[in-house]
C-alpha cells in the first residue's frame, strides 16, 4: 500500500471510531430522565425503575402527567389481579386474615382507580388517593401478622402495592 493510501485508511478508521464513540446509545440502554427523577424519591429506586420500564410506553414518555397515567394504570392492573388472587385464596381457605386482606384490597383498587380518575381533575386528590392505597396493604399485612399467619404470596403483593403507592404519590406530587 502506498503512503497516501495508508493515510486514507488511517483517517477513515479514526473517523469511524469517532462516529461510533459519539453515537447516542439505544433508548433502552439508559433510563428515561423523567423516570429517574420520580423513582429516586420512592421507597425503592431500583424496583420503581424496573416496574415503570416494564411498560414500553415509559421509554418514550416526556410528560410527567403521561408518566403518572402509566404508573397509576399499572397500579390498578396489579392491585386488581392481586385482589382476584386473594379472593381465590379466601375461597379455598376461609381464614379471618385472608378475609380482611380481600376486603382491604377492594379499598386498594378503589384508591388507585380514584387517583387515576382524578389526574385530569384534581391532582391533589389524585396524590392523596395514591398515597392512601398503601394503607390497605399495610392493614392486610398487619392482619396476617397478628394472626400468626404467613402467606408470602400476599406479602409480596402488599410490597407491590406499597411500591405503586409510593410511585403514584411521588409522580402526582410533582404535577
Amino acid at each position: 500500500m502506498d503512503f497516501q493510501g495508508h493515510h486514507l485508511l488511517v483517517a477513515l478508521t479514526f473517523s469511524l471510531l469517532f462516529l461510533f464513540l459519539h453515537s447516542p446509545l439505544p433508548t433502552n440502554a439508559s433510563t428515561n430522565k423523567l423516570v429517574e427523577g420520580v423513582c429516586k424519591k420512592t421507597i425503592n429506586n431500583g424496583d420503581c425503575i424496573n416496574a415503570l420500564e416494564s411498560d414500553p410506553r415509559t421509554a418514550t414518555t416526556s410528560e410527567l402527567k403521561d408518566l403518572a397515567k402509566i404508573a397509576l394504570q399499572m397500579a390498578v392492573a396489579n392491585s386488581t389481579k392481586s385482589k382476584a388472587y386473594i379472593d381465590d385464596l379466601h375461597n379455598k381457605n376461609h381464614t379471618e386474615p385472608i378475609k380482611q386482606c380481600s376486603y382491604w384490597y377492594g379499598a386498594v383498587v378503589g384508591s388507585f382507580r380514584s387517583a387515576l380518575g382524578e389526574l385530569d381533575v384534581d391532582t391533589l386528590t389524585a396524590n392523596y388517593d395514591a398515597k392512601v392505597a398503601a394503607d390497605g396493604a399495610n392493614i392486610c399485612e398487619n392482619a396476617l401478622a397478628s394472626a400468626g399467619v404467613q402467606v408470602p404470596s400476599i406479602s409480596t403483593r402488599n410490597n407491590y402495592v406499597r411500591l405503586y403507592s409510593s410511585i403514584g404519590f411521588e409522580v402526582t406530587n410533582d404535577l
